[in-house]
């Protein structure tokens, strides 16, 4: 199985109201980018999990886009289990059942501590910027059973047009 986690874009701080919290023009920019990188990676009958979250949503569009201009769209399904806070463990047991390759479109803490569970066997704080997505691939069967098979973020792709 191959299972992308992808944190939302850049946005807007300083809201009241989290939940509705939308991607800046950068966060929006972003996003587009990652579904530009992505649709280029080979997939297996892939579909997308998104946060209920307003810039969750937001960058799943912006990931599809890009899936759109490389032949079709994504199945996408919100789970109302991939907000900041939920659980890692309730949602390794959701993906112990799947079979299909997967794009996951959360938020810090839970994307940084999904990867942690499935790649080091442990939950842990790992960092993540804004529409960094990481690629990993083997079999859920336990904790610390994947690994990182390709990582991308915003800064590659400013790297990648500037010509380094």
């Amino acid at each position: 199985m191959k299972l992308c986690i992808v944190r939302h874009g850049s946005a807007v701080v300083g809201s009241l109201d989290d939940i509705s919290r939308g991607l800046t023009e950068q966060g929006s920019n972003e996003a587009a980018a990652a579904g530009r990188w992505l649709a280029k990676q080979s997939w297996n009958d892939a579909e997308m999990w998104v946060s209920p979250y307003f810039r969750a949503q937001q960058t799943a569009a912006n990931i599809n886009a890009g899936f759109e201009q490389h032949g079709s769209p994504l199945a996408q399904s919100d789970q109302n289990t991939l907000t900041p806070s939920s659980d890692v463990q309730s949602i390794l047991e959701l993906l112990v059942h799947q079979q299909r390759d997967l794009i996951l479109v959360s938020h810090l803490p839970l994307v940084g501590r999904l990867a942690a569970a499935l790649t080091e066997g442990q939950v842990f704080d790992q960092p993540w910027s804004p529409a960094e997505c990481w690629i990993l691939e083997g079999e859920i069967a336990a904790s610390g059973c994947m690994d990182v098979s390709a990582v991308w973020y915003p800064a590659l792709e400013h790297q990648a047009q500037a010509g380094f």
